[in-house]
């Protein structure tokens, strides 16, 4: 049975309501080689562990430009954004099912989905409405600040730099977040058109 690894993340708590960014970081069978590579980057930039928006601009800036430039992440990093909305729960658990529904298996699959800051009680609650939802759901876990690992910061620094992009914080910016969509590295579940034909997975 195929496997699905879903790191989330989310941005735009802070805007009370007017814009919520949940990125969802999906692979398969190269997981550990694309952890790996995460982990190179995070150390050759400098940014090493820090969240996104913690980082210094041009260490996070060489970050996601490698990351945007290597092939392994195409349609691998998946977001939605909701506007006028304080149902963070219900944004987020339904970005992870359109993010898996965009790209998702043929026959039985399973999915682990690992959620930035959940806490124990409302683990449960997650697994319950995903799976309601027609989610197969093996594994649903919180990550505490001490347990990030290098796809759960990938999802904050897509989360982070999306967030970024959308608010025009700079034309680099823009620019880049504009290109990564164009090149199919960035994709924005929300929209339906253009869904690929499956064939190799990350």
């Amino acid at each position: 049975m195929t496997k699905l690894y879903c790191y989330v993340d989310e941005s735009g708590q802070d805007t009370q309501g007017r814009m919520f960014i949940v990125s969802v970081v999906i692979t398969e069978k190269s997981r550990g080689r694309l952890f790996a590579v995460c982990e190179k980057l995070e150390d050759a930039s400098g940014k090493k562990k820090d969240k996104w928006g913690r980082a210094k601009h041009e260490r996070r800036m060489f970050y996601i430009r490698h990351i945007l430039a290597d092939a392994r992440f195409k349609g691998v990093l998946r977001f939605e954004v909701f506007r006028n909305t304080k149902d963070y729960d219900g944004s987020t658990i339904t970005a992870i099912i359109s993010s898996v529904n965009w790209d998702k298996p043929h026959g039985q699959f399973t999915t682990l989905v690992y959620v930035d800051g959940l806490s124990k009680t409302k683990r449960q609650e997650y697994g319950a409405r995903l799976r309601r939802l027609g989610l197969p759901v093996r594994k649903i876990r919180g990550i505490a600040r001490d347990e990030t690992n290098a796809l759960t910061r990938l999802a904050d620094a897509t989360a982070g730099f999306i967030r970024d992009a959308l608010i025009g914080k700079s034309k680099e910016i823009k620019s880049l977040f504009e290109k990564a969509k164009k090149g199919r590295f960035m994709i924005e579940v929300s929209s339906t058109k253009n869904r690929p034909q499956r064939g190799g997975r990350a």
